[in-house]
């Protein structure tokens, strides 16, 4: 398994190494959070299916209304997704919709829309691989749109208190449009890690370091911290460096809740231009 997984990694650095830097990309949602828990520990959890298999959840739902950029483009996006596992076989599906604020003089509300699915296997005890397809549309004009299909690839792995996943997100081919000539999708190389610390009876603390380095060029990194009292209530902070890369920088902060099988998390982004005043909240069950 070592040896695949250096392959893996060693190819996926060869794309990343070989890839021309694009005048622009398109779809970016396709690398936007979703998640409130992770948004508010600064983007670091890396949403692939190949650590579902090594989670120890048999089953997970949930929804999520997200405020993104409201001082700007106002766009709202509605999500929800599943995720299972059966013996060593973990198995995922979700669905986002964004729409935007209407087009003046236009009477046109531009949308998008995000659909995936994933599978992973875990072939080890503490080694899984897993990949999530998923196919963007973006509807920008009444006569304008962009659509892609695009694959994440990764390797995870967990030992007692430490995590990590490595691989390649949103690798895809190129966005044609007639008008505006070819645009590369944000294709990144991801690498991120965790760790887990007890630190009484009552209080688990963790930190999340996430690195990606985009096609393009532009490097993203993020850090975040978590806290847990009674395995019932969570405090999280966190910030993320995107640089020039299609997430721009952010510090955030948010809560988070257990009731039983139940979930509850919220996030809100500041100390940004671009996302000030942008805010996360979800609510799902996990068995």
């Amino acid at each position: 398994m070592k040896k695949i997984s250096l392959t893996l990694l060693a190819g996926i650095l060869c794309l990343a190494a070989s890839a021309q830097e694009p005048v622009s990309e398109a779809l970016p949602f396709m690398q936007m959070d979703f998640n409130p828990s992770s948004i508010a520990m600064g983007s670091t959890r890396i949403p692939s299916a190949a650590i579902l298999p090594l989670s120890g959840t048999k089953l997970a739902a949930g929804v999520a209304y997200e405020s993104y950029m409201p001082e700007l483009s106002g766009t709202q996006y509605v999500s929800g997704g599943a995720a299972g596992t059966y013996g060593k076989f973990g198995a995922s599906i979700g669905f986002t919709r964004g729409t935007g604020d209407e087009i003046t003089g236009e009477r046109f509300t531009p949308s998008e829309i995000l659909v995936n699915a994933g599978l992973s296997y875990a072939v080890t005890p503490m080694i899984a691989a897993g990949v999530n397809v998923k196919y963007a549309k973006e509807q920008l004009l009444s006569n304008y749109s962009n659509n892609a299909v695009a694959a994440d690839v990764f390797v995870a792995g967990k030992l007692d208190t430490f995590d990590f996943a490595a691989g390649v997100s949103s690798l895809g081919g190129q966005v044609e449009s007639e008008s505006t000539g070819k645009f590369n999708l944000p294709s990144a190389v991801t690498l991120g890690c965790g760790y887990l610390y007890d630190l009484n009876d009552e209080i688990c603390l963790s930190a999340r370091l996430r690195g990606d380095y985009y096609f393009s060029g532009n490097p993203a990194a993020g850090l975040g911290i978590e806290g847990w009292y009674k395995g019932m209530f969570a405090v999280r902070a966190g910030y993320h460096y995107g640089g020039e890369s299609v997430i721009p920088n952010f510090a955030s902060a948010g809560l988070g809740a257990r009731i039983g099988e139940f979930t509850f998390d919220a996030a809100y982004i500041f100390a940004s231009e671009a996302l000030m005043n942008s805010f996360s909240i979800c609510a799902g069950v996990r068995f």
